[in-house]
């Protein structure tokens, strides 16, 4: 089933509502963590993506067998936001650990902060070599990327995401 913003009316009884602004409550988010992909319909995509927030007291924390002092775990939490992200169609996409991401450097542009839309990459420069899609066909293209906790991920797509709050 295709979901639409016409579909969906804020304040409706079981279904989330559609953001003014995702680019900007996402960007409020201080962690976000990747929690579902999904391919509902035939070349659409479904992320879900959850709020990460400070979880219990400060002190010293043991990550693979390291002991980090002063820290704080980061966990979904009850009070925790919930995104669902939906591309009707999409060019490419990548899920990136976390761990091997490199920042973006002097010849990329993006705004955002954890939701960021790119007029510059080096994924877009990717795509020019690796695939056929252009500005002619199947149009301009923009390049989302979604920095969550353990994941980075890439879309690029010629469609805006329909972007809601689950919670």
């Amino acid at each position: 089933m295709s979901l639409n913003a016409s579909d969906r009316r804020e304040g409706d009884v079981g279904y989330p509502f559609v953001m003014a602004d995702p680019i900007a409550e996402m960007n409020r988010c201080e962690y976000l963590f990747l929690a579902e992909i999904q391919h509902p319909d035939y070349h659409s995509l479904r992320f879900v993506i959850e709020e990460g927030r400070p979880a219990g007291e400060t002190g010293p924390l043991e990550i693979a067998g390291a002991v980090i002092s002063g820290g704080t775990r980061i966990d979904v939490t009850e009070e925790s936001q919930c995104f669902e992200l939906l591309w009707d169609s999409y060019i490419a996409y990548a899920v990136l650990n976390e761990s091997f991401a490199l920042p973006a450097d002097a010849d990329e542009c993006y705004v955002g902060k954890l939701f960021r839309v790119y007029s510059k990459s080096h994924f877009i420069d990717y795509l020019a070599r690796a695939a056929f899609a252009a500005s002619e066909y199947p149009g301009p293209a923009k390049h989302y990327e979604i920095a969550c906790q353990d994941h980075i991920i890439e879309v690029v797509s010629i469609k805006d995401p329909m972007v809601s709050r689950l919670r």
